[in-house]
């Protein structure tokens, strides 16, 4: 094949060619990065760094291009189930979970790297799933029967199993894991099953328990004077989401759910520590080094689940912001541990009330406002951000109070939702609470909130509809519908130049969200290529590489690429792969197609059909 000669003026003018399709300006480049450094930035944590913040210094895609954002690639992972895990990106490969299932996809076009299926040792206790923690050449999540395992990151082969908690109990563990100095974190879910909720520490290369702290403190342990009689033995406490931590004092900050029974106190008079806090151990040896509690006695289902995050102001203040279930945004002071401010992000009602065998109505109702994913953290606004359930409850106690039965749901009454539900994002000034902007939705959120350096805020809701924000007023710029709902992460990422935003899509769990529905899909979206760019970089002759697809492609494929012949379909296939790659995919076709070269096709061949084929839309 001819190799077409490049001069430096022509690089020059592809670099000014790329940046004009980015619409990149001054004031949406991230403040010391130069918008076309190609260094990949990932997201290797449940909420991108130890701290939570998820922010990202990316801004490629931003508030004067989000119009162009279109979907890259789609993959179905999962039959139907929960589907609210995080996502995390390390290396080029995306790590998720699905309830039995641990998945690695490629995180520029969705193609499977690998997936181990988990065979279930004992009792399974309930299906939910937030993720993973991947670190030390090793993927670690948690199980429904109340499991680690460990899998090789690069094969997907299982390492190690340990056991977290008595699935008998009813102690499961779905809380994405965190990995740090060799060890790694997790907790026992099942507060609503009457579990005492434990937090555990693990060698990460052996999965060797190294010690462990009882949220729900047992006779001798601080705040076990807090539960009258035996009520600590089943006192709730779980922890089923992530946990943040900071690297520098060794502080592991770990979300406590509600006590139980969940709507009856009367036999657990007290301030129930530690539910309903931010509990915060040294992370080397388990040891409490202090604790928040947001709310005493909790008779609402109003727990800590979702990570906090740590931020420091422009002021320097350093503060702990946590969003708990209970519709308030909290910031906490890191040195006094006092309460900075509390304000409301979602509608309030009837929060002080003890539930009634009559009934109570109550705001927001026992699914938000924070479920699974804390704030942000945007820094260039000094903006808290964070994503809501409004959808209001009636609880009736049960007459006469129950009795604790293993295995059994421990709530002590039942609930009815009211049949209108909706979310909000609200953005507040960080540093004194004071709300800056609130925007409604339709459907509740409980996706991850990510605002980026561009000067957008990606989320997701309940509906389906992935969005993308203007971080400054909470404007809409992009609404994109996702056909199914969005409960888990929304992560942003760079790869070889390239920005990507990745979702998942699908959550099916309509026992507790009715507008749970989808496929359990994870989407890629990203700015198209322009081809400008693509004539400047690539070899190969459009028109000769029609004609090869007429001749050798267009039976499988469709003569419009539509999938016509039987063979997937083509259309856009350019905007999930490079050049390059899509001269290795012909070259190197999985079992599935033909193998072409190097006969029929030859080099130059390769090169023309790819050139045709990735303008096809």
């Amino acid at each position: 094949m001819k190799i077409r000669p490049v001069s430096l003026i022509a690089l020059a003018m592809c670099g000014f060619v790329a940046a004009a399709a980015t619409g990149q300006s001054h004031e949406t480049a991230p403040k010391g990065q130069n918008a076309d450094v190609s260094d990949d930035v990932h997201w290797p944590q449940y909420n991108r760094t130890y701290q939570g913040e998820r922010f990202s210094e990316l801004a490629e895609i931003n508030t004067g291009n989000i119009g162009d954002l279109a979907e890259l690639c789609r993959i179905r992972v999962s039959g139907p189930g929960p589907f609210s895990t995080s996502l995390i990106e390390d290396g080029g490969t995306l790590f998720l979970t699905s309830t039995h299932a641990t998945i690695a996809l490629d995180a520029t076009n969705c193609d499977i790297k690998w997936k181990s299926i988990y065979a279930p040792q004992a009792t399974e206790v309930f299906n939910t799933h937030r993720g993973v923690a991947v670190a030390e050449g090793l993927v670690v999540r948690g199980t429904t029967d109340g499991y680690l395992v460990a899998y090789d990151r690069e094969t997907g082969q299982q390492r190690w199993t340990a056991k977290v908690g008595d699935s008998s109990k009813s102690e499961f563990v779905s809380s994405a894991p965190l990995a740090w100095n060799g060890m790694v974190f997790a907790g026992v879910a099942g507060s609503d099953w009457g579990i005492q909720g434990h937090m555990d520490g693990f060698d990460l290369a052996t999965g060797r328990k190294l010690w462990s702290f009882n949220v729900i403190p047992s006779p001798g342990e601080k705040g076990n004077e807090t539960w009258p009689g035996e009520s600590w033995k089943h006192g709730g406490g779980g922890t089923w989401t992530s946990y943040t931590l900071d690297p520098e004092t060794g502080e592991l900050f770990v979300p406590v759910a509600n006590p139980a029974m969940s709507w009856n106190g009367s036999a657990r008079r007290g301030d129930n520590l530690f539910s309903n806090s931010v509990v915060v151990l040294d992370a080397k040896t388990g040891k409490l080094r202090w604790h928040y509690q947001t709310r005493k006695h909790d008779t609402h289902d109003y727990g800590v689940t979702s990570a906090p995050i740590l931020s420091t102001l422009a002021n320097g203040k350093e503060i702990v912001a946590v969003t708990p279930k209970d519709g308030y945004l909290y910031a906490i002071d890191r040195k006094s541990h006092k309460l900075l401010y509390r304000v409301p992000a979602t509608t309030i009602l009837n929060h002080e009330v003890e539930p009634t065998p009559e009934g109570i109505h109550t705001c927001p109702g026992i699914y938000g406002g924070s479920e699974w994913n804390g704030p942000a953290f945007e820094p260039r606004e000094q903006l808290l951000m964070t994503g809501q359930t409004d959808w209001c409850v009636t609880i009736r106690q049960t007459v006469p109070m129950p009795v604790y039965e293993r295995g059994k749901l421990y709530m002590g009454g039942k609930h009815e939702m009211d049949e209108k539900s909706g979310g909000w994002v609200a953005a507040f000034a960080a540093g004194t609470g004071k709300p800056r902007w609130k925007r409604r939705f339709e459907a509740p959120i409980v996706s991850g909130i990510t605002p980026t350096a561009g000067g957008l805020t990606f989320m997701g809701d309940m509906g389906g509809t992935f969005y993308a924000l203007r971080s400054k007023n909470g404007e809409i710029l992009k609404a994109i519908d996702t056909g199914g709902a969005v409960a888990g992460g929304v992560i942003t990422y760079r790869l070889s130049g390239k920005q990507y935003v990745a979702i998942t899509s699908g959550n099916i769990s309509r026992s507790s969200w009715p507008q749970g529905a989808g496929i359990p899909s994870v989407a890629i979206y990203g700015l198209p290529r322009s081809d400008k760019s693509t004539d400047s970089v690539n070899g190969g002759d459009v028109n000769a590489g029609k004609a090869l697809y007429a001749s050798v492609c267009a039976g499988c494929h469709g003569v419009n690429a539509d999938g016509g012949g039987g063979g997937p379909a083509l259309l856009g296939v350019g905007m999930r792969y490079t050049h390059s790659g899509l001269v290795d995919f012909i070259k190197n076709p999985p079992a599935t197609m033909p193998k072409l070269y190097p006969q029929p096709l030859q080099d130059a061949d390769v090169e023309d059909l790819a050139a045709y084929v990735e303008r096809l839309r």
